[in-house]
């Protein structure tokens, strides 16, 4: 059994279901993808990764290039010329994701809640399910906890979950007529408006967008108050009208310290793989949900379900995507340390430097470790840190 019907378990699905195991996905919501709260922006390469194609209806818009602004007004421009990104529909890329997983084999339970659950070494899982007012007790071999950012299931079974600490509220509206470049992608960095992440502008073409911000606090008021009053997002945005508002959680941190017990294999946000630096979810989510799936096929073929065997899931995740985490969560540590001259620093003096050229070369929206450990080795980003460093916020939390 799977709990949670994103796109993290659904994948896992199809890896279970493909290799001819009886799946069941129970999603708590009456509909797959709904209600999305999900910026919808996918690497192109993190897809082909994955395996997927998402076809045009589920596509609104690609990307090539991304500006990232300062405080005051400082800009670097990321522009390759080619397509770097898609924005999809959150709600109709699940539900595709979901028909793959069902093309596959795999039966999906929607309107269905995860109760209780209790894991016995010889008999197996041991879930309610609720439906409403119904109640039922079933029994399965073993379970793939993809419940997402809130670890109620993970605290059931005494497993770790994400700590409160990081998780963030995020908010984002879907506005038409902006003014936006159709093909950016925009992030505002300061910590007035957005203390601990940053602001985004998501162009959807056709002169709409998806205008965010996540923050420690007041993620909606934040994003109201740089709508009316930021130097570049209040020009752009200034004759928008909203047509929905959707809230959600940005994950900051680490994976958690253990993604595996007896039976249990957890993936997804559920697990916390998460770029810190940006709060995607999708592709690092997927790319262990996937590995995932083909361990627990190969546990369940030769009937060893225990603590120790499905470690080795563990050992493949840090094997795999590790690396990458901790340097992505280590830059977004850096940068919630400065204060706004701090920010205003590394991205002017960034293209002063030449060190814009390393990003365009090396740069991946998803395997950013590469990237970071090449600045950290280049000289210059040495002399850049030594001007940042005095601007480190000594209130920082």
């Amino acid at each position: 059994m799977i709990i949670g019907g994103g796109p993290s378990g659904l994948l896992a699905a199809e890896a279970l279901s493909s290799r001819g195991h009886d799946v069941l996905v129970v999603e708590e919501h009456e509909e797959i993808g709904k209600p999305d709260h999900c910026a919808g922006l996918l690497s192109i390469t993190g897809l082909k990764v994955l395996g997927l194609k998402p076809p045009n209806s589920v596509i609104q818009n690609a990307v090539s290039g991304a500006s990232i602004h300062s405080p005051s007004g400082y800009h670097l421009s990321v522009e390759r010329g080619s397509r770097e990104a898609l924005v999809v529909d959150r709600s109709l890329f699940d539900q595709w994701l979901a028909e793959t997983a069902e093309r596959a084999g795999a039966h999906l339970a929607t309107s269905t809640k995860a109760v209780t659950a209790r894991i016995h070494p010889r008999r197996g899982c041991v879930i309610e399910l609720g439906k409403g007012s119904q109640r039922e007790e079933i029994r399965t071999r073993a379970l793939v906890n993809a419940e997402g950012s809130r670890g109620a299931v993970a605290r059931i079974l005494g497993l770790p979950d994400v700590p409160r600490s990081s998780k963030f509220p995020a908010y984002q509206y879907e506005l038409s007529n902006v003014d936006v470049e159709p093909h950016t992608v925009e992030m505002f960095y300061s910590r007035k408006y957005a203390p601990g992440f940053f602001a985004w502008i998501i162009p959807l073409g056709g002169g709409r967008a998806r205008v965010g911000l996540a923050a420690k606090t007041k993620s909606k008021t934040r994003l109201d108050a740089a709508i009316r009053k930021h130097p570049v997002m209040s020009r752009r945005l200034e004759r928008a009208s909203v047509e929905r508002g959707m809230g959600g959680t940005v994950l900051v941190g680490l994976p958690v310290s253990r993604l595996s017990a007896e039976r249990v294999i957890t993936v997804g946000d559920a697990a916390g793989m998460v770029k810190a630096t940006t709060g995607g979810g999708v592709i690092m989510g997927g790319i262990t949900a996937k590995a995932a799936g083909q361990m627990l096929a190969n546990a369940l073929e030769s009937n060893n379900l225990s603590a120790k065997h499905l470690f080795g899931y563990d050992k493949e995740v840090k094997a795999l995507v590790m690396k990458e985490l901790r340097l992505m969560w280590l830059a977004q540590r850096a940068l919630t340390a400065l204060s706004d001259p701090g920010l205003d620093t590394v991205i002017r003096d960034a293209q002063t430097l030449g060190l814009l050229d390393i990003v365009k070369k090396e740069g991946d929206m998803d395997l950013q470790g590469r990237v970071i450990e090449r600045l950290l080795k280049n000289p210059k980003m040495f002399l850049l840190g030594l001007r940042a460093i005095r601007y480190i916020n000594p209130f920082m939390s």
